[in-house]
């Protein structure tokens, strides 16, 4: 009997694990606190088996995620997507000549493969949330709007940490019509 309901449970176990290929990625295997140079990042990148997709063009960053981006001179940027999981992650990375990382901006998006709800992005966001303040300390700032509430299609919710060397921007954005997209800005300077 007991090898029964073993099998049993062994057939489940590998059901559940090949209807849902996908899984939520801690974290602390996304993101990187600190700006290394671009030449380490970019083995880095290749070790995870990313996915160069570069525009191939300069474009730029504003003045409300970077206040200094016009004191530096930039390269083309370049963009990696990561391997799916639960989410669509993109990482831009700003650099200058001398191999420089000034600037990275993380962007997860929904994976249309799988149903990324609304539960796994707020998941998600206070995961994140958590991770940055383990590391850098209380938020200097928070402010979240009431989507129910508001008159907008579309809101922001933006969480700030600065320190020394280091100032974190983490924005969520929700839509009525169910738009979800996380973006966590990162630069020192």
């Amino acid at each position: 009997m007991k090898s029964k309901i073993f099998f049993v449970f062994i057939l489940l176990l590998f059901h559940s694990c090949s209807v849902n290929k996908y899984s939520n990625v801690p974290v602390q295997d996304e993101i990187d606190l600190s700006l290394k140079s671009f030449t380490e990042i970019k083995k880095e990148e290749t070790d995870k088996k990313s996915k160069d997709i570069t525009l191939g063009y300069f474009w730029g960053i504003g003045k409300d995620m970077y206040p200094t981006f016009e004191k530096h001179t930039f390269e083309i940027p370049k963009s990696y997507q990561r391997n799916e999981n639960n989410f669509i992650l993109k990482v831009d990375y700003f650099f200058t000549k001398d191999d420089q990382t000034k600037f990275k901006l993380y962007e997860w998006n929904e994976n249309e493969k799988i149903e990324t709800s609304h539960e796994m992005f707020n998941e998600k966001f206070h995961e994140i949330k958590k991770y940055i303040t383990e590391n850098l300390g209380k938020p200097y700032l928070e402010v979240y709007e009431d989507l129910e509430k508001s008159k907008e299609e579309t809101v922001r919710d933006d969480v700030e940490w600065h320190s020394k060397n280091l100032n974190t921007f983490l924005f969520r954005f929700r839509g009525k019509s169910g738009f979800d997209q996380i973006r966590l800005a990162i630069y020192c300077d």
